[in-house]
């Protein structure tokens, strides 16, 4: 775990965990939303022990990830969130990643589809705000 708050738990892997950590700390100083960022760092073996109590302490879980929605590892993990530890949740697991295309290999273009800080930010403020 790279930073601890007590609103939600926001998953992320490799170049998405800077993302993460800034808008958690955007979210914070800007919301009073306090949000648990956790490095994945691996999918095999994955931390599940780390992940399932952070989002028992928090209640919400959010994954950030540079793949498209459909099969991605968020996904996996939020299917072992909601065998594992459903009744935490007081909101529903929310992914965010890359639109549903083929990754640009233009870097302003990849840029573009890959979540940014601010739709991490958004995102997560939203969700929260609708529950």
């Amino acid at each position: 775990m790279i930073t601890e708050g007590s609103d939600a738990t926001i998953l992320a892997l490799a170049a998405m965990v800077p993302r993460a950590v800034d808008a958690a700390g955007r979210l914070a100083a800007e919301h009073g939303i306090h949000c648990s960022v956790v490095d994945v760092r691996s999918l095999v073996p994955l931390d599940t022990a780390t992940i399932l109590s952070e989002v028992a302490r928090t209640g919400r879980l959010f994954t950030v990830e540079e793949n498209p929605r459909l099969c991605g590892w968020g996904a996996e993990i939020v299917s072992i969130a909601v065998e594992e530890a459903f009744g935490a949740l007081t909101g529903p697991p929310v992914r965010i990643t890359t639109p549903h295309i083929p990754l640009p290999a233009a870097d302003a273009l990849e840029d573009h589809v890959l979540p940014s800080v601010t739709r991490i930010a958004q995102t997560v403020r939203e969700s929260l705000e609708d529950t």
